[in-house]
Order: C-alpha cells, then structure tokens, then sequence
C-alpha cells in the first residue's frame, strides 16, 4: 500500500505521489515486473554473449536485437553505477 501497488484495488492505494524515481523517471505506483520465460532466456544469451563474444546484432531479428539492446543499456547503467 504504502508504495501503490497496481495489483493493489485503486481505492486502497492511498494518495498519490511518487512512489520510485530513477534520473528524470518518476511513477505513482511501484513498476511491475513482467518476466517471461523469453525474458530469462534473453537474459541469459545476454550474458553468454558478453562471456563468449557478441553475435552481431544486424543478423538478429528486430525484437531479439532490441532485447539486446536494452539489456546492454542496463547493464552499462548498473555497472556504472556500482563504479561510482
């Protein structure tokens, strides 16, 4: 509740206001999850990629090379990060 939860019915949420913030990012409820079977999978060519060598993104198709790209935006971000 206290975080707003979208599962949550919206009459028991509570009042609005920012919840999580991430850089210029900001949502009233918490960000829900969506993990799929895919995703994991993706996540884990992800990391064998990055273990054995990157395959070259233009072969991919478009939804796997956005995966891609998304997952290495992240990981540059958490990297980054945790340098800091």
């Amino acid at each position: 509740m206290v975080r707003r939860c979208g599962w949550i019915p919206e009459e028991r949420r509570g009042p609005r206001r920012v919840v999580w913030a991430r850089g210029r990012v900001g949502t009233e409820e918490c960000p829900r999850s969506w993990v799929t079977p895919e995703s994991i999978g993706w996540v884990e060519w992800f990391f064998a990629s990055k273990s054995l060598g990157r395959s070259e993104l233009a072969t991919l198709p478009a939804k796997e090379a956005e995966a891609m790209l998304t997952l290495e935006k992240e990981w540059r971000e958490v990297r980054d990060g945790q340098q800091s």
